[in-house]
Parts: C-alpha cells; structure tokens; sequence
C-alpha cells in the first residue's frame, strides 16, 4: 500500500498526472495510479512542484520581527538587535521564536531551513516536533554572548552539538563562523580544521557590505573572499550567505573551489547592502542557492515572494529580461538548496524523496494558467500553497498546520511582545 496518492496535480512541463509516495520517497509518476494509499489527496488541477529550501536564515529571529527598521545593517546591529538579544536570548526566546518561524515557513511552502543562531537545540526540538528539515548551527564569534565566552567554547559547543545531531533524518549539524570580520584567521582554521574532521558543511555571511568588504581589507589587506582563500578555507563544503561585493577575481575564487552563494535578495534591499550580480553568478557556472535571511532583516520567511523579486531584480538590475528566466529561478530556489546539502530532493522524480508542495490556481490572480512555472514565479502568492509534503509526510494541508498548533504559536508571540516591548520602553528603544 502507498503512503500518499496525490490523484490529478498538474506536474509543470510535464501534464496532469498522478503521484505515489512510499517511505519517503515519490515511486511512481503516472497519469493513472489504481493502487491503494493510506492517504489520498485529490489535487484536481492543483500545481505540484518541489518544496522550497532557505538556505540562508537566522529562524528565532522572527520574535524581533519589525524592530529597528530603516536602519543601515551595523546601526540595526549594535543600537537594535545584539542590544536585544543580549537581554533577551535564552533557550526559551530560542524555541518560541522557532516555532513562530517554522509554522510560518511551512505556510509559505519551505520544508529545509539552514539556520544560525545560539542554543540550536532549542531549534531542533521544534524542527523534530514539526516534521520539517534543517541544518543548524551555533553562531561562532570571537566576542562573547550568552552562549560562550569565546571561540574555544562556541568550537567546543560546537562539536559537542555535532556529536549529538549527526545521522538525526530531518536535522543535520552544520559549523557556522559568523563572519570573516567578526572571526579571526586563527578561529577560522579551527573551523575548517573540524568541519573536515567531521564531513559537515560550513555557513557563514561573506562580504554583505561594502565597510565590511573595506573593513576586512583594511585589517588583513584583502578583501574578504580572497582573505579566506588565502586561509584555504573556501571549498566545496562551504556556504556563504549574500556575496553582494565581490570582484572578479573572487568570482573566479568561488566558481574553482566549488563553494555555494545563498543569495538573500530582499535583506539585502532593506539593509541597503546592495545587489548581488545573480546573473553573473550562475553563467559562470557558480551553484546559487536562495535564503530569506532573518525574518528580522526582511521580514519574512516567505520564499515564493523571495523568489519573484530575486528573478525580477536581475531583469532590472543587468538591464537584460533573459537574465533570470522563471524555471532557473525556481531551481535556485529549491533543488539548488537541497543538492547544495546533499539531499536528492527538490524534483518531482521518481526516486526523489518527496518534498514538495501543491498550489491552489482557482485564484483570480492564477487565471487563466498558461505557463504553471512562470504564474508561479511570477503570480502566486503564498497563500495559495494548498498543500505541503515534507520527506513523505503531510504537514499542512488544506492550509491546516498539522504539527503546529496555531493557537498556542500566537498566544507566545503576544507573550514575547509584551516583554519586548516593555524593555524597550524602559530603555527608550520604541518607535511607535
């Protein structure tokens, strides 16, 4: 017997057919599937595509949502955020605003989330709890926070979290040196000294800004991709968020080495960081992922919108509509993101595990559907992701959380606000 029959969904480039999930995995793409399901859903027109995967997001965050906006990233930084978070991160702040970010992520279609943040475990409880994928890892810093003292501790935190989440199904433990600026070269080493040791991957930010591209040249006497590569720390194993200023010279750097740009398109407009030449990017063959960033700094975890302005801004920004079609954008957003974890998800294939999603077009916005994939990308909102599968198993569904209960999430998100706020009037920190 199959796990989920998806029964009639318009699988694009392809037709309406049927799909059979069984442990995990899509077995059969049919145009008509008579075997029996433990679960069958009737699509009866609705799009199926893969799931989404941010791969680049700070999740608790959420609970910091709209505080400090219009600022420059190092105001909001240093007045807002680390302000914030130095009274306020815990375990607790940690799992709630987790659960406030991973239901809104599976509302919006995405079931892989590469995290940074402190007391991940708090994260991949809620992940476990939820049914959804993610790649956690401790922030590492060279200054102390209420998780460490210093990169010896975060390191040793680290490893530690390694041991304990490796060969988990749904989190996997990643390493996460926050910056080349806020990282000296010696914790830097340390971290790809363990990564290799264990086979995990590397995230980090990289070269957001342009004072922090003048900063890192300014005190080691190269810009930040070749400062790193001068380290031999970029490799095939490492992610690095934004890449916003980069020279020619490093994008040749990037594309030898193998390493992965997770491009966080509408931070970096918020934060007026700039635009990161995308186009350039994949024509030079180099793997681009996509990434929300913190729902702090954007200020939403919404992929399918992160996705429309990601393709739109390449359009505009290299003055070339060909720049960024609809199906690479789509790819960007979800098989770059799982092949960039080493996950075979992120298709509708037979073999594929099974992430995906399913896309209400009775919506006046939808209609009439010529080209699925360019209304998707270009039309769709997330409300109208109907349906959402995570390695085999319906999360959502009817636009009903199944593993989050919607109630207790905004009955936290109001707790939060009312201490949030309260230190903040204390502190003459409101706006509003």
């Amino acid at each position: 017997m199959l796990d989920i029959l998806i029964k009639q969904a318009i699988v694009p480039d392809r037709g309406i057919f049927d799909i059979a999930i069984k442990e995990g995995r899509i077995i059969r793409i049919e145009r008509d599937i008579k075997e029996e399901a433990r679960h069958t859903i009737r699509a009866d027109g609705k799009i199926a595509i893969p799931s989404f995967a941010n791969m680049h997001t700070h999740i608790s965050m959420s609970l910091l949502r709209g505080i400090g906006s219009d600022l420059t990233l190092m105001d909001w930084l240093q007045k807002v955020i680390w302000v914030l978070e130095a009274e306020f991160v815990s375990p607790e702040f940690v799992r709630d605003g987790a659960l406030l970010g991973i239901a809104e992520s599976i509302m919006s279609g995405t079931t892989l989330l590469m995290d940074m943040y402190f007391f991940e475990e708090a994260v991949a409880q809620v992940a476990l709890s939820a049914g959804i994928r993610v790649g956690l890892g401790f922030g590492i810093l060279d200054f102390p926070t209420k998780v460490a003292s210093g990169p010896e501790e975060y390191l040793k935190r680290a490893e530690e979290f390694i041991k304990t989440f490796k060969g988990e199904e749904l989190v996997f433990p990643v390493l996460c040196p926050h910056a080349p600026y806020t990282c000296s070269p010696t914790t830097l080493l340390k971290v790809k000294e363990l990564a290799e040791r264990e086979g995990v991957l590397i995230h980090t930010h990289v070269a957001e800004t342009k004072s922090e591209v003048e900063g890192v040249k300014e005190k080691y006497g190269k810009t930040p991709v070749k400062h790193l590569e001068s380290l031999g720390f970029v490799s095939d194993r490492v992610l690095m968020a934004h890449m916003v200023w980069l020279d020619e010279e490093e994008k040749a750097i990037v594309k030898e080495r193998g390493a992965k740009v997770l491009h966080c398109p509408e931070s970096n407009l918020k934060l007026a960081s700039g635009i990161a030449p995308v186009w350039e990017y994949i024509s030079m063959g180099i793997h681009v992922c996509l990434g929300t960033d913190g729902p702090a700094s954007n200020d939403n975890l919404d992929m399918l919108e992160e996705m429309s302005l990601m393709a739109k801004l390449q359009k505009g920004y290299s003055l070339s509509a060909k720049a960024m079609d609809a199906r690479t954008a789509l790819k960007i957003a979800t098989e770059n993101g799982f092949l960039a974890c080493g996950i075979k998800a992120g298709k509708i294939e037979e073999g594929y595990e099974a992430d995906l999603i399913l896309i209400d077009t009775q919506k006046p916005h939808l209609q009439p559907l010529y080209d699925p994939v360019a209304q998707i990308v270009y039309s769709a909102k997330s409300s109208d992701i109907d349906t959402v599968i995570c390695r085999g198993k319906v999360i959502m569904e009817r636009r009903e959380l199944k593993t989050i209960d919607m109630e207790e999430l905004l009955h936290i998100a109001k707790k939060w606000r009312e201490k949030i706020t309260g230190f903040m009037r204390e502190k003459n920190m409101l706006y509003f």
